[in-house]
């Protein structure tokens, strides 16, 4: 171990390594001592050129189109609620209904099943009620009139899901108006400076916000729609159903021939 010790190859080798980690430390401190100013200067330009939309200059830019379309959102937004709430299985085929004209019809009751159906405000009790009126003239006839009752009937559900449909298509178009006015007076004077050309183009990226506002609005209102459609026809397709079965319960006549 002394002859280690005293060998001038271990003392040299020790200093190489010593030498080696001081370079090595030195190195990673340069590198570390580097980067953070890089990165200070890289925040300090994102900070620079980073863009801030001002909501009140964009709106101000086109009032009315903005107005516009925040009335169409809002409305769209009504209809949608005020649909999915009073839309509902319970209310549009309730159990009682169901049961009381079944125990009418089965006893042949038809006079109190019809003043039963006059006395309940129902897509169902409205077209059992035309059912029954029509009972005389044939089993085909009878089907036919309740089923021209049911689609009398649910005109103003289609009127709402028609109403979402019209949002979509206009929203996206007035947008698109919003930004062409916007660019039309952005382009219309000629005679403009370099300060004046530096406005332009912010000015441009506030026109087209219109477009974009538009869009928003159609595709909401294209949510809106896909799943009120989708609510209507399944629960109108139930009432028709219980309808027509009920329908089967009715005593018709086949019309006299000449």
């Amino acid at each position: 171990m002394k002859k280690i010790y005293k060998s001038k190859r271990f003392w040299f080798l020790l200093a190489i390594l010593i030498s080696a980690s001081v370079y090595c430390s030195e190195q990673v401190n340069k590198k570390v001592g580097a980067e953070k100013p890089q990165k200070e200067t890289y925040l300090s330009l994102r900070q620079q050129y980073s863009v801030k939309i001002d909501l009140k200059e964009v709106f101000l830019a086109s009032p009315t189109i903005y107005s516009l379309l925040l009335s169409m959102s809002v409305a769209s937004l009504c209809v949608w609620f005020y649909s999915i709430f009073t839309f509902r299985q319970r209310e549009l085929i309730p159990k009682h209904l169901i049961n009381n004209l079944r125990m009418f019809l089965a006893k042949k009751e038809y006079e109190k099943a019809l003043n039963y159906c006059d006395s309940q405000s129902n897509l169902v009790s409205s077209m059992i009620a035309a059912g029954i009126s029509a009972r005389h003239h044939g089993p085909q006839f009878m089907i036919d009139t309740m089923m021209a009752e049911g689609k009398r009937s649910t005109v103003h559900f289609w009127q709402r899901l028609s109403f979402l449909n019209d949002i979509v298509i206009i929203s996206p178009m007035l947008g698109l108006l919003g930004t062409v006015i916007g660019f039309f007076y952005a382009f219309y004077d000629l005679n403009r400076s370099i300060d004046s050309v530096s406005s332009l183009f912010d000015g441009l990226g506030i026109a087209v916000g219109t477009t974009v506002m538009g869009l928003i609005v159609a595709i909401m209102a294209l949510i809106f729609h896909t799943t009120l459609k989708h609510r209507v026809t399944h629960l109108l397709n139930l009432a028709e159903n219980e309808a027509v079965l009920l329908g089967h319960l009715i005593e018709t006549k086949e019309p006299a021939k000449d």
